[in-house]
């Protein structure tokens, strides 16, 4: 073979593989069909039981969207925690937000209330209120939100 032929065949080789590299990148980067995945946590603390309602996510990359929305559970304790569908990534302090509603003791809030995860967390934390609320031990407990963090 002469040099002028050997060195187009390196030149395809190299694009080949430059391609195929960045058709590996785009297959990570896809968002998979049925972009929201139902979940059952894992654990909880702060009801008798998992509360019953709606928990789903979704994965783009370690981007993880979470949708809480629980219909109906009975509090046992001052706290409320659920079991993540990932665990964090180890990366700064806590991520939070403001829940959409939440019911305490049975009756709505009528303040804001708000989720936390900690780094390398497998748990989401809910609170009462803006800071560190407690939940009453009692009664009704329910929560909608919208969470969003980095897995691990």
């Amino acid at each position: 073979m002469d040099d002028k032929l050997m060195a187009t065949l390196k030149k395809m080789a190299l694009e080949i593989a430059g391609l195929r590299r960045d058709v590996e990148d785009l297959k990570r980067r896809e968002i998979p069909s049925g972009l929201w995945q139902n979940y059952t946590p894992a654990s909880q603390t702060g009801w008798t039981a998992l509360p019953e309602g709606t928990y789903r996510y979704t994965a783009i990359g370690k981007l993880v969207i979470l949708r809480i929305a629980m219909t109906a559970g009975t509090s046992n304790a001052t706290t409320a925690s659920i079991a993540l569908p990932f665990t964090s990534a180890n990366v700064g302090g806590s991520v939070g937000g403001a829940n959409a509603y939440a019911i305490d003791n049975g009756t709505g809030l009528t303040t804001m209330s708000r989720w936390a995860i900690g780094p390398n967390s497998t748990m989401i934390d809910f609170y009462k209120d803006a800071a560190v609320g407690a939940w009453t031990a009692s009664g009704t407990k329910r929560i909608y939100c919208v969470a969003i963090y980095e897995r691990a």
